[in-house]
């Protein structure tokens, strides 16, 4: 098995289909992202370092978690904003420590490429948040909002919150009322 990163845009054919059947049998099921949005979440409006980590059993992607960085702000301090979005992986592979692996790598990466917070949305009946907390990430416990393909703003409470180049700013973010927003472009992760 190894965990490989491919930059937006360099994507192998083999490897857009082997990732279109992870996301048809692990993510089609989320009833919050139809496959229009989802192609918007984790493709579109993304920065150059963006990207997506596959995992491979030989040639064969199984799992994947792409790597997003957006400029937002927060209580009129700018930062940037992204961490990782639809972390999946092939049940096959499940429970054997696959999915950990490609989240720490794409928080990593996130380090790397200049991420201040990490965030992400999530099912919060989920086992997987058992992982999310354990990387660190905290639940919002509050709405917050992005901008849908009706052009409006759109609340969302189901938010988890990890700093990572500004643990500072993560904190305030996870302990102010201050209105916390993805940014001003269209999307979510």
């Amino acid at each position: 098995m190894e965990i490989r990163y491919i930059p937006d845009g360099t994507m192998t054919e083999r490897q857009q289909k082997d990732v279109d059947i992870i996301n048809d049998i692990c993510l089609s099921g989320d009833s919050d992202c139809n496959e229009e949005e989802f192609d918007i979440n984790t493709y579109e409006y993304s920065a150059p370092e963006d990207g997506m980590y596959l995992l491979f059993d030989g040639d064969k992607a199984v799992g994947r978690a792409a790597v997003h960085k957006v400029l937002t702000e927060y209580n009129g301090q700018e930062y940037y904003l992204g961490g990782f979005g639809g972390l999946a992986v092939l049940p096959e592979y499940q429970g054997k420590g696959y999915a950990r692996k490609l989240a720490e790598a794409t928080l990593e990466k996130a380090y790397e490429i200049g991420v201040d917070v990490a965030c992400m949305e999530v099912d919060m009946d989920s086992g997987i948040t058992d992982l999310y907390q354990k990387l660190g990430y905290k639940f919002l416990n509050r709405p917050a909002y992005f901008i849908n393909h009706g052009n409006n703003e759109v609340p969302d409470d189901k938010v988890m919150i990890k700093g990572i180049r500004n643990n500072e700013l993560a904190n305030e973010i996870l302990t102010t009322n201050y209105k916390f927003h993805y940014g001003k472009s269209l999307g979510h992760w």
